[in-house]
């Protein structure tokens, strides 16, 4: 492998979660052809341990341990992704900063949505939070599959038909196509009232804004369409708040795919959050840039004063 190849990479921590996350980034490297790597922070304290002789050893035992863990999960995962496709590094440091370091741009990074922290109770780890916001590549908070849940016969895509909305869907068609699933594109839109700060008073009349809504996504969906016949796309649009909206969809789905913007535009919107912290199926975060909004001239007599 080139040190430029795009590779899956997944945080492991020891836990069952963790176990899980790494068998789905084995299978999305699979699907990818991608070689896998195994990431495992390691941040000791310095803090003395009772029942070690001295700080060093216990460091020491404690990396042994994790080594040892790596090894042994790489053997387990050989049954998905070839040995020599396969890789585990221990990285010094806090667990979000180590992983987002590892990660290149064009990597697949994939994390558990919980690890030793929350264990198996569906709340989202510190972790995965952190990494789904600062990472620099597209993010995969893996969610295993809920018992009683309905099964996935989904691949489902949010956008709001602004800059960046082409890049979600086309990453969300790959995803469909890779799973053998039809893609729904869910369009969702707030109608404003008289307490709203931006309130337009076209808003108020629902058919049109419903119309003009769609008109935001058909150009993008129709492209979408005509580049991949072969994947059935369907457009749903929806009145509510997007992050409601989209987390009540994600029930019966495989896979839920939206857009974050970076840091620098603003990071995670409450819509991102709501999709991480409540949806029941796994999470594909496509990094978008926001645009930069244009300067405006401020003359200068106005400027002096």
């Amino acid at each position: 492998m080139t040190a430029t190849e795009p590779s899956v990479v997944v945080g492991v921590d020891g836990s069952d979660q963790a176990v899980a996350a790494a068998r789905a980034a084995a299978a999305e490297a699979a699907r990818r052809n991608w070689p896998l790597r195994l990431v495992r922070a390691f941040n000791w304290g310095g803090i003395p341990l009772p029942g070690f002789p001295d700080t060093w050893a216990a460091r020491e035992c404690s990396r042994r341990s994790a080594n040892t863990d790596l090894d042994r999960l790489l053997r387990d995962l050989s049954d998905c992704v070839p040995r020599w496709m396969t890789s585990s590094c221990l990285v010094e440091g806090q667990a979000a900063s180590a992983l987002c370091r590892a990660a290149g741009r064009d990597d697949l990074l994939v994390v558990g949505a919980s690890g030793q922290g929350w264990g198996a109770s569906g709340v989202l780890g510190s972790v995965a939070e952190a990494v789904a916001a600062q990472s620099g590549c597209p993010v995969l908070v893996h969610r295993p599959h809920r018992s009683g849940m309905p099964i996935a016969r989904r691949v489902l895509v949010g956008v709001d038909g602004g800059a960046g909305s082409a890049a979600v869907l086309d990453a969300a068609a790959d995803e469909a196509s890779a799973r053998g699933l039809p893609l729904v594109v869910l369009h969702a839109w707030r109608q404003l009232t008289d307490d709203d700060p931006h309130t337009l008073r076209w808003r108020l009349a629902g058919d049109q804004t419903a119309a003009v809504e769609t008109a935001a996504v058909q150009p993008a969906v129709d492209r979408l369409r005509r580049q991949r016949p072969g994947l059935q796309v369907d457009l749903e649009i929806r009145q509510g708040r997007a992050g409601r909206v989209l987390t009540h969809a994600a029930d019966d789905t495989d896979l839920v795919v939206v857009g974050r913007r970076d840091m620098l535009s603003g990071g995670p919107g409450s819509t991102v959050h709501a999709v991480l912290h409540r949806a029941h199926a796994s999470v594909l975060l496509v990094p978008v840039a926001s645009p930069v909004a244009p300067r405006t001239h401020v003359p200068s007599t106005v400027a002096a004063r």
